[in-house]
């Protein structure tokens, strides 16, 4: 016994060791491997796939501040700021020194409209570079919001010193000359920024928000066209420049750019301009023939979008053959869009069935509740109608559509306070969209006046100038 003790005591270290160092191998394994793919995504220009791999990297080695820095700027041009900058922050607490990290991190931050946490990273980096153009640049966006246009310009000046060919000094100058009014301007110095260089993705985008401020919709969306030929993988450019071309009244070209993204960006934020306009019958037939042989989940949001666009019979040959009995938490969305569907195939009875079901087995199906919501609105039926719609909104509070949605109903109800103060706390929740405005405004005329409209017209621009300013630069 004693024997077996003391060679217990004598292996079990070396047991330990090994066990340890085959897990190193393992790691260093995984990690060799995940290189190797993120190298191959990148010869391809595959970038989410890139991100895939860089991911799988740093999980294999988390404490290599070259892999987050990597992970950081495939992030950047995935234009995920937050995933950026999460990798950015992790490379810098590998690597306080890194001065390149340091200025991304404050770029980033001042790129989503973060300027507390820009102001604390430029202190940070202006203690190790002093004579990094990242600490103007961030002392004037400080400046800027707080209306102080003169240091802003000064800020201006001294970033143009140290980095007189960098567009992000122009952007600055923009923004400050469309605080003092000076639109025209601002433009101008823009253009001639793309004149010199065309490839300038970011000025690029920065003036199609001028234009979008301005409601100049087809120089909006030329702007975007260009922006869109350096980058290519912008999701959120391509779903407004879907906007912009129906603004413009180019139906066809925005069908073709939703056409380009459409198997490989989020298909629901693609297609939603066209419900915010109304325009989804022009685009119907032509989503119907490609969704049929779409993998499921794109085809089940084609779906989702063709019951907006009132086109049950579609809806239903995309999803019957996923839409089977009894309902399960694995078939709850084809079995809610084909009960929509039914419904607006006029087989009502039977398709409000099966929203029931649906509802049963998922109280929270987005796509359950808000047919029978509508339906139920369309019965008479106005307090159940009112239910499912709030409790849309309460799952789904970042969705114009649902607010409007809720609005809607209440005004069908008679009670055109409720939808006006709808409308009025989505416009507040959600600031800056454009589709809860275009509701509102015409309840406020006629229920307030003309000066209240006014009043509203103003706040939206306001709402429109924060949210857009985050795309200078």
């Amino acid at each position: 016994m004693n024997h077996n003790n003391r060679l217990s005591r004598l292996l079990l270290p070396t047991l330990l060791l090994s066990l340890l160092l085959g897990a190193c191998d393992n790691r260093q394994d995984e990690a060799q491997a995940a290189y190797a793919e993120y190298q191959a995504a990148m010869v391809n220009g595959d970038l989410r796939a890139a991100r895939q791999a860089l991911g799988a990297l740093v999980a294999a080695d988390d404490s290599n501040a070259d892999y987050w820095i990597e992970l950081g700027k495939v992030s950047m041009q995935l234009s995920d700021f937050g995933a950026a900058y999460e990798a950015y922050l992790r490379a810098h607490e590998l690597d306080r020194a890194n001065v390149e990290v340091l200025t991304m991190l404050t770029q980033i931050a001042l790129r989503s409209g973060n300027l507390d946490v820009a102001e604390r990273q430029a202190s940070q980096l202006e203690l190790v570079a002093p004579s990094n153009p990242a600490v103007p640049l961030t002392k004037g966006y400080v400046a800027l919001r707080r209306g102080d246009l003169d240091e802003a310009e000064r800020q201006v000046k001294l970033f143009n010193e140290v980095a007189p060919y960098d567009s992000n000094g122009k952007i600055l100058q923009a923004r400050v000359l469309m605080k003092r009014d000076q639109p025209d301007a601002a433009i101008a110095l823009l253009q001639e920024q793309i004149r010199q260089q065309p490839s300038d993705a970011i000025s690029l985008r920065a003036i199609a928000s001028l234009f979008e401020l301005e409601e100049r919709w087809p120089e909006a969306a030329s702007a975007l066209r260009n922006y869109l030929n350096w980058q290519p993988t912008d999701q959120q450019a391509r779903v407004r420049l879907v906007s912009f071309e129906l603004r413009s009244g180019q139906v066809e070209a925005a069908a073709d750019a939703t056409m380009k993204g459409i198997d490989k960006d989020d298909v629901d934020a693609l297609l939603a301009p066209w419900l915010a306009l109304g325009q989804q019958g022009a685009i119907a037939d032509r989503l119907h023939v490609w969704a049929q042989s779409a993998n499921i989940g794109r085809r089940m949001a084609v779906a989702r979008f063709l019951v907006s666009a009132s086109q049950g019979e579609k809806v239903l040959a995309l999803v019957g053959k996923e839409a089977t009995l009894p309902v399960k938490p694995a078939n709850v969305v084809p079995n809610a869009l084909y009960g929509a569907a039914l419904v607006q195939t006029g087989r009502i009875p039977e398709g409000q069935a099966r929203l029931d079901q649906v509802l049963e087995v998922d109280q929270a199906s987005r796509e359950a509740l808000k047919a029978r919501a509508q339906l139920r609105s369309r019965l008479g039926a106005h307090k159940g109608a009112l239910e499912d719609a709030q409790k849309l909104v309460a799952i789904d509070g970042d969705s114009a559509a649902a607010r409007i949605l809720l609005a809607r109903i209440h005004a069908a109800a008679g009670d055109q306070e409720g939808a006006k103060r709808t409308l009025w706390q989505g416009f507040h929740d959600i600031a800056g969209d454009r589709t809860i405005y275009d509701a509102l405004r015409p309840l406020v005329e006629r229920m307030e006046g003309t000066e209240a409209a006014t009043r509203l017209s103003e706040e939206f621009f306001d709402q429109r100038n924060d949210q857009l300013s985050r795309s200078f630069g």
